[in-house]
């Protein structure tokens, strides 16, 4: 008798336009959910699983069967309710029951929020497994319990420590869930599907990818472009919710400067050729968890540079790329060397594609994860 696959769901509000890129999602999508994309597609195309995805239903309606994955739709959350929800954590009747629908025997969720609580806390009553990733830094120390979302905050690490299987993303993440949480986590590299990229006589600007926040510091990239009017700068650069403002500014002084192309928002599918043809990818955060940009630049050979985020020193380790530690006259250096020095930009791009294909192929990687899954059921 054949064994029925394990149901696993994964609660991923924003995922729903990387299946469906014609759909309208309600928000633009970020890191966290081009994870959970591929690993969904990936265990999706594996027997032993049945494969589920809680999202938020676009406005063009949901398909119910995408890449092998069942899509649950829940409706837009209300302004009103999300303002309440990271004030005050009341759990979601809408997300609470899709999860009840889904009947899995693992969900999976990534991110710390209030809808970590709730996912917890359907875990418990269904007497079901909880897999949390972390997507960020701010989700292994006490960042989320700032201020206002205080009780928000401790609704998500009450369900941190409920969790049956915590992912990390580096090891300093899984030393901060230690220290601050007492929690024991395992470390799960950010995957995605090797690529291959553009000769180096094909690679023509230094490169910008994310959503226009204030801690994504994009002023400090145009800071940058200034330094070298020589050379192409793009940026790819997604407006958000609360922070209009910044995009407008940004916009604006991006369009004054001639040697900057300022794209806005770019569908997940076109960075790929952004990243094929760059010849620098720039992080201007001051933190992130293991960015994802910085595995697509990878993949396809393109070296990095980070004003001050760096996991686990990673740039220099595995030597393709470096960081400069918050000083914004060093990244200038470290880009001008890059730019003007081709046996550094080789050595960099060649240590790049090594370095993908040792850390972060999702061929290699899906194995162990899958088993991982597997495990909680048989728990």
């Amino acid at each position: 008798m054949t064994a029925r696959p394990t149901r696993v769901c994964i609660v991923n509000p924003f995922g729903y336009e990387l299946f469906d890129p014609a759909a309208r999602a309600s928000k633009i999508f970020g890191g966290a959910e081009v994870q959970l994309y591929y690993l969904a597609r990936a265990l999706a195309a594996r027997d032993e699983f049945a494969v589920s995805m809680i999202v938020e239903r676009p406005e063009t309606g949901a398909d119910p069967l995408r890449e092998g994955v069942e899509m649950i739709t829940v409706p837009r959350e209300g302004r009103h309710f999300a303002r309440l929800r990271d004030r005050i954590p009341v759990p979601s009747p809408a997300y609470l029951a899709a999860m009840r629908r889904a009947d899995a025997d693992v969900y999976l969720q990534r991110g710390g929020a209030v809808l970590t609580g709730d996912v917890a806390l359907h875990c418990r009553l269904a007497h079901r497994r909880f897999a949390f990733m972390a997507a960020h830094d701010w989700d292994c120390d006490r960042h989320h319990q700032r201020g206002r979302q205080y009780l928000a905050g401790a609704y998500y690490f009450a369900a941190l420590r409920r969790a049956d299987l915590v992912y990390a993303q580096s090891d300093f993440q899984r030393s901060q869930m230690e220290r601050y949480h007492g929690v024991s986590s395992t470390v799960q590299r950010t995957v995605y599907p090797a690529a291959t990229g553009a000769a180096a006589g094909q690679r023509e600007h230094v490169l910008w990818v994310g959503r226009c926040l204030d801690w994504k510091r994009p002023t400090a990239f145009l800071d940058l472009a200034e330094g070298r009017p020589d050379v192409p700068f793009v940026m790819a650069c997604a407006a958000h919710e609360g922070a209009r403002a910044l995009y407008d500014a940004v916009a604006v002084r991006a369009s004054r400067m001639p040697n900057v192309q300022f794209l806005g928002f770019v569908p997940f599918a076109d960075t790929e050729d952004l990243f094929r043809h760059a010849l620098v990818f720039v992080n201007s955060s001051t933190a992130e968890g293991f960015p994802n940009t910085f595995v697509q630049a990878a993949r396809v050979g393109t070296p990095v540079l980070s004003l001050e985020v760096n996991p686990d020193g990673i740039l220099q380790s595995a030597g393709f790329g470096a960081c400069a530690d918050g000083d914004p006259a060093v990244l200038a250096r470290q880009l001008d060397r890059l730019l003007d020095d081709s046996q550094t930009w080789e050595r960099q791009s060649a240590n790049a594609y090594e370095y993908f294909q040792r850390e972060h192929d999702i061929e290699a990687l899906l194995p162990p994860f899958a088993r991982s899954l597997l495990s909680l059921r048989s728990r």
